[in-house]
């Protein structure tokens, strides 16, 4: 048994037993709602009860999670740290244990911004699909990717498009980024400065169904911008 897989035995017992058990949070993924160190209550609560806003600990990829739900169903919840690009992999009542009471909230606004980014180029917007290489990162270009995971809703590409004004921008469409994605070429998070989300985790759409969304809010973009498509 590991660390993490007797960390959760505990946890399930003390659950099970008494309904609440105190746990120190480590990482940097909730902040600023929970700093690392932080000791939290975790308490038992029916899988069924859980709202989006409430903070969850869950198993996922053999770790111990706690990030808040951005979603909820019957079957599964969707959650994300409130600093991470990416959702997580859905949770389904066997990796979940508990929420954390004292930390339920709003779930975050997710807004983008490339004000960081100069202003130079010639107005290019390049889109990418997985092949035999790694898609290369150009300095001051900024990288758009497209996935069901994408902390970012979908509306906020056609924000980031209509804001490129001069700057070329890259969208990658059809990747899979950490440990979000199955079946498709794995990058890190950090190969996209953006990260859209179009479709859920839940019920991804195909990767042509991606591919011609994207396709049409350039043709949009562009047309309000008066250049031809």
């Amino acid at each position: 048994m590991t660390e993490a897989s007797a960390e959760v035995a505990l946890l399930r017992r003390a659950l099970a037993s008494v309904g609440r058990a105190k746990v120190r949070t480590t990482g940097r993924s909730m902040l600023p709602a929970i700093a690392p160190g932080t000791v939290v209550t975790l308490v038992a609560r029916p899988f069924g009860e859980v709202v989006p806003g409430d903070v969850v600990m869950a198993v996922l990829g053999g770790r111990l999670i706690a990030h808040r739900v951005v979603r909820a169903t019957g079957a599964a919840l969707l959650t994300l740290g409130d600093n991470l690009p990416l959702l997580d992999p859905p949770v389904g009542p066997e990796q979940y244990l508990g929420v954390v009471p004292e930390c339920h909230g709003p779930v975050p606004v997710r807004t983008a911004d490339l004000a960081a980014f100069p202003v130079h180029g010639r107005g290019v917007t390049l889109i990418r699909t997985p092949g035999p290489a790694t898609p290369p990162r150009r300095p001051g270009r900024p990288v758009i990717a497209v996935t069901p995971y994408g902390a970012l809703p979908a509306g906020e590409l056609d924000a980031l498009l209509g804001a490129a004004g001069s700057r070329d921008l890259d969208l990658l469409v059809g990747y899979a980024f950490g440990y979000a994605g199955s079946g498709a070429r794995m990058l890190p998070p950090s190969a996209a400065d953006f990260h859209i989300g179009y479709g859920s985790p839940l019920d991804p759409p195909s990767p042509e169904r991606t591919l011609a969304f994207v396709e049409e809010r350039v043709r949009a973009a562009r047309t309000a911008a008066g250049v031809g498509a």
